[in-house]
């Protein structure tokens, strides 16, 4: 039975419902995807949809379990658990686990030897260039508990998405190298108020290359989570809870908040210090996606109304 909650407007409940819609069908396509099962359980929740909202929190709790994500997913069976005291199957699958980690742990007592470090997916990358983060979006030093600042660099990603590009064979070294120089430098000169230029997308022109061909090479070789955003309606008030410099310069873009997590699109998926940025200015969780720059662009010249171009560089009118 479906209850919406009295608290939320209509724009709210639509804006919600198009969340679901959209979701539902990234979840189909990677049901895996805990980012994804996440929005979908909370989105589901707050129309008083509870019976979805069951159903997905147990795929939730299931798949943090068979990725070895113990206590996420004893905190996703507790929830079930609270909401039906005598579910047999949980309680069950709650035991289940209990068993595993225990024989875990004897193996582990016994073992000499540590754990040998796995590379999500057989990915060939060498992540030990990229400053303790591993494939995924959803990781940042603040996420990791690190609480300090880092460093600024002025580092973007470019260099460790080119690499990422050369080495897992997505695009031609000389294609790499030859967009790298001119993005390099059409964003060093680039003016406030003035997008900057991605990397796919210079790639892509050079290359002749289809965007969604770069898209998902990246996707298919690592954890990253994507959003169709060309297709999500952002409220500009969204957007502009980052700073403009920031969003504009980096094509970063806060699509949609939920409870207490925001959800934030990226042009570039290793721009790790931009992602340290946005969450020191932000007290919410995270939750990072790569989409596409063009989408992006036209979010952010929408958002601060300026004028239609096929190259970065946008300025205010």
């Amino acid at each position: 039975m479906t209850v919406t909650a009295p608290t939320l407007s209509s724009e709210e409940q639509e804006q919600l419902q198009q969340t679901i819609e959209m979701f539902e069908v990234i979840v189909q396509a990677s049901p895996q995807d805990c980012q994804s099962l996440e929005i979908l359980k909370d989105a589901y929740n707050r129309l008083g949809r509870q019976a979805e909202a069951m159903t997905t929190t147990r795929k939730l709790a299931d798949t943090y379990r068979d990725m070895g994500q113990f206590s996420q997913a004893f905190l996703e069976y507790e929830w079930l658990l609270q909401k039906e005291p005598t579910n047999v199957e949980v309680m069950a699958a709650l035991g289940e686990m209990e068993e595993r980690l225990q024989k875990e742990n004897e193996t582990r007592k016994v073992s000499k030897a540590g754990p040998t470090p796995r590379t999500p997916g057989g990915l060939k990358f060498d992540y030990s260039n990229l400053n303790g983060e591993t494939g995924t979006l959803i990781t940042t030093g603040q996420t990791r508990g690190q609480g300090e600042a880092r460093e600024r660099t002025g580092d973007d990603g470019n260099e460790v998405l080119s690499r990422f590009l050369i080495q897992n064979k997505i695009v031609p070294d000389e294609i790499v190298h030859t967009a790298m120089d001119r993005v390099t430098k059409k964003n060093a000169a680039r003016v406030p108020s003035s997008l900057g230029m991605s990397l796919l997308d210079e790639i892509s022109r050079r290359g002749n290359l289809e965007i969604e061909h770069l898209l998902s090479g990246i996707l298919d070789r690592s954890k990253f989570a994507y959003i169709p955003i060309e297709y999500y309606d952002v409220d500009r008030a969204v957007v502009k809870m980052l700073p403009e410099d920031l969003t504009l310069g980096r094509l970063i873009v806060p699509f949609d908040v939920m409870s207490r997590t925001l959800m934030v699109a990226m042009a570039n998926p290793f721009d790790s210090e931009g992602k340290d940025m946005v969450q020191q200015l932000l007290d919410y969780n995270i939750q990072w996606h790569l989409a596409s720059p063009a989408a992006i662009s036209r979010i952010l010249a929408d958002t601060y109304k300026l004028p239609n171009s096929m190259e970065g560089g946008f300025r205010f009118a």
